[in-house]
């Protein structure tokens, strides 16, 4: 453990410069194998986007921010606040686990988190794993796991934060954040709220009419930690409420309308404790809460609310053995809950899942290699085993070979297995959970922070996928009916030299149906091919960062006749820091004013500037 603080330490040092690199071997993850290592020790993929990078970028969403990563391409369904689909790997949000400080997070009615809503400003960094890890995280890991860290108080430091920004569609922003903390006690507050008139997301002419699509997000975030000799108890809660403006909703006479709006609001609690017994084993529980509500007003008239809720009480031991061995051990026990007028003719609205799980990890000169495994037992569909074996080779000084084999799955949500019969859609009680295996070969070479690259190729096979499809009498139902092949390969590489960053991947992804009447065709919305360029200087108080994306031809359609051209989008930023307290930010993104298509009959935004100032004291 004494390892990781130092690690941390180090990290912490280093992140004092505006132009920093994310591929310092030093930086302490936790997600890819649920205990604290520094990243050269993970055998899986991991990227790390610091706190440091996104006030130099300035995403306005989640999706913005991991639109540069390795392996990730989203797609757009309008502006801010507006449904992004996320893809990683080929494989859908529904396919990849998302947790809040180790909290998972999103409805259990369609499976995905709402990662448009999650405010930026409450972000200390986001850890994105590639790869299967239902071997440690269960259910819905097949694609790999994104999990986002909210802001902390450090040791010692007392400030007060507050920033201002306006934009483009009158977008406006306002957030005050602050910390006070001593030798053993931390505790942290955050209120924001961010207003934008926003665009008309509906891209088919003559339908409706044009209506600006306006969105609106409050969120309040406090947190708290108190160490107490050998252990220390923490505490948090995180909220975000508002409305976003959609088009082409159903009136009750099935006709459409584009005076729609999105009610949502989320609530993610936890309290628990953590204890370093020795330098050789920690000991830590977490019971947590996450609610997700949704409701839609059509026309001013509301429509049914749909509430979900998950219950997760976790444990967890971590034993160095020595400082070859390290074993990790677990249980996990989770309980969905479905509520609100939407779901009261669901058969059943709860299920609950236990989980035992464990990890060893050995490090001895040049060789690591890992064991994962994990056994959950669900209500709703009986016991279900996943395992992981990974192994490294370090083949030269700084150039090291890995390897891996994982099977992962996800579980059916409560609309495939509960939704009622209305006539045209009905849910499966008898749909099964997919099911995976995935195979990985990497090979990085890293000798110093100031210079890294890695190629990884994998090859995942879903069987059993389920999908939703109209039966012999038209009905739209879900069944384990397809099957699907991706094979991809990610070229990723990062230089650093004094004041200058520069950051670039390429990748290739084959993501196709491996049966029915679509054997072959590749699946809606992947990209075959996809790079990132970013660059960024400092000079002295001003640092200039600039960022381009490139996107390939997609389909949107499963038949693969309706193709979608591809596109680059170009973003500048700039932070000017006019002393220790005061900086002033600005971005543009889409600078060229590129018209593109992300998502078929949905408008993207075109050139749009956003600036703020803040001051820290």
């Amino acid at each position: 453990m004494k390892k990781a603080i130092l690690a941390t330490a180090i990290t912490a040092a280093a992140a004092s410069s505006v132009v920093q690199a994310n591929a310092d071997p030093m930086t302490i993850v936790i997600t890819a194998s649920r205990f604290e290592q520094n990243v050269a020790q993970s055998l899986t993929p991991v990227t790390v986007i610091t706190q440091q990078e996104l006030k130099q970028s300035q995403p306005k969403s989640v999706a913005q921010a991991l639109q540069q990563v390795t392996g990730i391409q989203v797609v757009n369904s309008g502006g801010y606040g507006q449904t992004s689909s996320l893809y990683m790997r080929g494989l859908d949000q529904k396919r990849m686990l998302v947790l809040v400080d180790g909290v998972q997070v999103g409805s259990a009615t369609l499976g995905t988190a709402s990662l448009e809503h999650f405010p930026l400003d409450q972000i200390e960094r986001i850890e994105v794993v590639r790869g299967a890890r239902s071997s440690l995280y269960g259910s819905n890991a097949i694609a790999g796991v994104v999990q986002i860290f909210t802001k902390k108080a450090k040791n010692n430091q007392n400030h007060a934060e507050v920033e201002a920004g306006v934009g483009s569609d009158n977008a406006r922003q306002l957030g005050v954040n602050g910390g006070w903390a001593n030798e053993d006690t931390r505790i942290s507050a955050s209120v924001s709220h961010f207003k934008t008139d926003g665009f008309d997301v509906w891209d088919k002419e003559g339908e409706d009419g044009e209506d600006d699509d306006g969105y609106t997000n409050n969120a309040l975030k406090l947190s708290a930690e108190h160490q107490l000799d050998q252990v220390k108890l923490f505490a948090g809660v995180q909220h975000n409420e508002g409305e976003n403006d959609y088009d082409q909703c159903s009136k009750p006479d099935w006709s459409k309308t584009n005076d729609c709006i999105s009610l949502f609001e989320n609530t993610t609690t936890h309290v628990g404790a953590q204890a370093e017994l020795g330098d050789d084993l920690n000991l830590r529980t977490q019971l947590s809460h996450h609610k997700d509500s949704s409701q839609q007003e059509v026309e001013g008239v509301k429509a049914d609310k749909f509430v979900t809720k998950n219950y997760h009480f976790s444990l967890q031991s971590d034993y160095s053995v020595n400082d070859s061995h390290t074993l990790v051990a677990g249980i996990d026990y989770k309980q969905d809950k479905i509520s609100g007028s939407g779901v009261s003719a669901y058969q059943e609205d709860q299920r609950d899942n236990k989980a035992l799980f464990g990890l060893w990890q050995w490090q001895q000169s040049r060789f690591t290699s890992s064991v994962s495994g994990r056994i959950d037992d669900n209500e709703a569909f009986g016991s279900f085993d996943t395992f992981g074996v990974e192994v490294g080779v370090e083949l030269i000084e700084g150039l090291q070979l890995t390897a891996g084999r994982a099977s992962a799955f996800t579980a059916p949500t409560f609309n495939d297995l509960y939704a009622p019969d209305t006539g045209w859609t009905a849910g499966n009680p008898g749909v099964a959970p997919e099911t995976s295996d995935t195979n990985s070969l990497g090979l990085s070479y890293q000798v110093t922070p100031a210079l890294y690259t890695a190629l990884n190729v994998y090859q995942t096979d879903v069987d059993d996928m389920i999908i939703w499809a109209p039966d012999d009498n038209g009905k739209w139902m879900p069944s384990n009916v397809e099957s699907v092949e991706i094979k991809g390969a990610e070229l990723s590489a990062q230089f650093q030299h004094e004041n200058t960053l520069v950051q670039a991947n390429i990748e290739w992804l084959d993501a196709e149906n491996a049966q029915g009447e679509n054997k072959g065709k590749q699946l809606i919305y992947r990209a075959k091919n996809k790079a990132t360029l970013r660059i960024a200087q400092q000079i002295e108080q001003f640092t200039l960062g600039a960022s381009a994306t490139y996107i390939g031809e997609r389909y949107a359609d499963s038949a693969n006749t309706d193709k979608l051209n591809g596109y680059t989008l170009l973003d500048l930023d700039g932070q000017y820091q006019i002393n220790r307290d005061l900086s002033l930010k600005m971005t543009v993104k889409n600078l060229t004013d590129k018209d593109y298509v992300s998502k078929r009959n949905y408008a993207t935004e075109g050139r749009s500037v956003f600036g703020s100032v803040s001051y820290r004291f």
